[in-house]
């Protein structure tokens, strides 16, 4: 994690220690998607590594782990939401904030596409706060705001665990020789593969995890 700050760097150490230690607990899915909720207002871990890393531990629990950080998403979306809509501030004058002079122009899209424009924001990794903001100052309803936003994330997470299911048994079907982008797309999917069993070791031998930490620091 070099790219953090490092008065950051102990906590989100201490972070991914726990949830290698934990992960395979099924009671840290629930822990997880409760602290989840608060991602909507502070920028913290985002959820889809503790799915991405749950659905690696607990591989029989997938489909409960989509849906519970899904249900996370969308009621943080709707508390956010409901608590932009009590603001004086309009809009307009959010989205020159936050956009600058492309404000505008995504403020009509989004006004356009009305709360469906929500579920393709919601597919990318991380809370669209921006776009929940815009939404609930231009009038719409925090609950159709959450609604979106469950749909987009479990379409994104459904993903994740599609990946982490399918992608190992597809991997060797696509070495040898071939088109360029069929050689890209094995490197990629070999190394998330690689990165899935390094996950599954580590939650088994922590020690070696902690080996890790003591020599880089």
């Amino acid at each position: 994690m070099p790219y953090l700050p490092s008065i950051l760097r102990p906590l989100f150490k201490r972070a991914e220690t726990a949830l290698l230690l934990h992960g395979t607990e099924p009671r840290t899915i629930l822990f997880l998607g409760v602290f989840s909720v608060l991602d909507g207002f502070l920028p913290m871990l985002p959820a889809e590594i503790f799915v991405l890393v749950l659905c690696i531990l607990q591989p029989q629990k997938g489909k409960t782990i989509v849906l519970i950080f899904a249900m996370a998403s969308a009621l943080s979306a709707f508390l956010l939401a409901s608590a932009l809509g009590t603001l004086s501030t309009s809009a307009e004058s959010l989205s020159r904030q936050l956009l600058g002079t492309q404000g505008p122009q995504a403020l009509a899209i989004m006004r356009n596409w009305g709360p469906t424009s929500m579920v393709f924001f919601s597919i990318f990794p991380d809370s669209p706060r921006s776009s929940i903001a815009l939404l609930a100052l231009s009038g719409v309803a925090p609950a159709w705001i959450g609604a979106m936003v469950c749909i987009g994330k479990l379409m994104l997470y459904a993903g994740i665990l599609a990946l982490i299911g399918h992608l190992p048994t597809r991997v060797g079907r696509w070495r040898g020789p071939g088109p360029v982008w069929r050689r890209w797309l094995q490197r990629r999917a070999s190394r998330f593969v690689a990165y899935c069993r390094r996950i599954r070791w580590l939650a088994r031998h922590p020690e070696q995890r902690f080996s890790t930490d003591q020599r880089v620091s």
